[in-house]
């Protein structure tokens, strides 16, 4: 007897457990909420939709990376960017000495601005040269070769 009792538990709960699964399910299919399909994936972590949901995680992620990239001119050649509290831009003009040339030249530029916000920080002197070990460079070329060099202090290595 106890055995038919704890079969008939053990049914009872794996089907309304597949219903609250199914309801779930109906909610979160639809949207385009991330954090909800892994709430679905943590709650029902064998689930009968557990695929489907990686599959939906994955393309969201992705259309959501393809959105957030930079624009074809990138918005720091103009000084406007919020993601670093630390950075330098330079810009060099096509030069009759070369691309080299005219790459170093930009370069230095960025330095001088970098350098500038770092000095005006009450930072020690120690703590600069830390920084300094932390510089990371992007580089732009527009349609007119003008070189475009961003000396950076990801916000994250701080």
């Amino acid at each position: 007897m106890k055995k038919i009792i704890f079969i008939l538990t053990v049914l009872v709960t794996m089907l309304f457990s597949n219903e609250a699964e199914l309801l779930f399910w109906d909610e979160v299919k639809d949207s385009s909420d991330i954090e909800l399909l892994k709430l679905y994936k943590k709650q029902y972590p064998h689930g009968i939709f557990e695929s489907l949901a990686d599959i939906k995680i994955k393309r969201l992620t992705k259309s959501n990376t393809i959105e957030e990239e930079e624009p074809a001119i990138p918005l720091w050649i103009k000084g406007r960017t919020s993601k670093y509290e630390y950075y330098g831009v330079g810009k060099s003009n096509k030069h009759f000495k070369g691309k080299d040339y005219q790459e170093n030249l930009a370069r230095s530029r960025a330095r001088r601005n970098l350098q500038k916000k770092l000095d005006s920080t009450d930072l020690t002197q120690e703590k600069m040269y830390e920084y300094f070990k932390l510089i990371q460079t992007k580089k732009y070329i527009d349609d007119r070769d003008r070189i475009y060099i961003l000396l950076y202090i990801d916000n994250y290595d701080l």
